[in-house]
């Protein structure tokens, strides 16, 4: 009898532990965690009634039109020279619905190396010379597009790319 008792002795331990972990368990399951949102109650689904949906959706449209940016540009650009043309192949696409100004800023001084006058919807401009003559090397760089409305010409808006200028010699 002396060794069933000593045998019972740890069982209960193991018990009581085991019964714990259920109830931690449960309590971490039915616990809403912090990142989830309660839905109101109060909401309605679908559109405010009176809204006109064609109406809705062309004044979203014009919204997005207006803030954002197309534009094409040669990731590395390539020039002979530090006074020679380059093959920029900047682009101002017909999908933009906005004027452009490009500046290229070197990265190591942010001093801006290039800035063209505003490009039309619909043009580009494949070569052309940097504003400052640059020693033969690699220049890591940005090129700022701001956009401008063609409306009455204010701003709307910028975007950048990052460049890399190769000047051969």
């Amino acid at each position: 009898m002396g060794k069933n008792v000593k045998e019972k002795k740890w069982l209960l331990p193991v018990c009581c532990a085991a019964v714990a972990l259920v109830l931690v368990g449960v309590v971490i399951l039915r616990t809403p965690s912090r990142n989830t949102l309660e839905l109101d109650d109060n909401a309605t689904m679908g559109p405010l009634p009176g809204i006109d949906m064609e109406q809705r959706q062309k004044e979203l449209q014009q919204q997005l039109d207006e803030t954002m940016v197309a534009f094409s540009i040669n990731s590395s650009p390539v020039f002979a020279s530090g006074r020679a043309e380059g093959n920029l192949m900047l682009e101002n696409p017909e999908t933009n619905a906005k004027l452009l100004v490009v500046e290229i800023h070197l990265d190591s001084t942010d001093e801006i190396i290039y800035q063209s006058k505003a490009l039309p919807v619909g043009s580009y401009i494949e070569t052309a010379r940097l504003d400052k003559v640059l020693d033969p090397g690699t220049y890591p760089a940005t090129a700022y597009f701001k956009a401008y409305r063609e409306s009455d010409q204010t701003f709307v808006g910028q975007a950048g790319a990052a460049i890399t200028i190769s000047v051969l010699s």
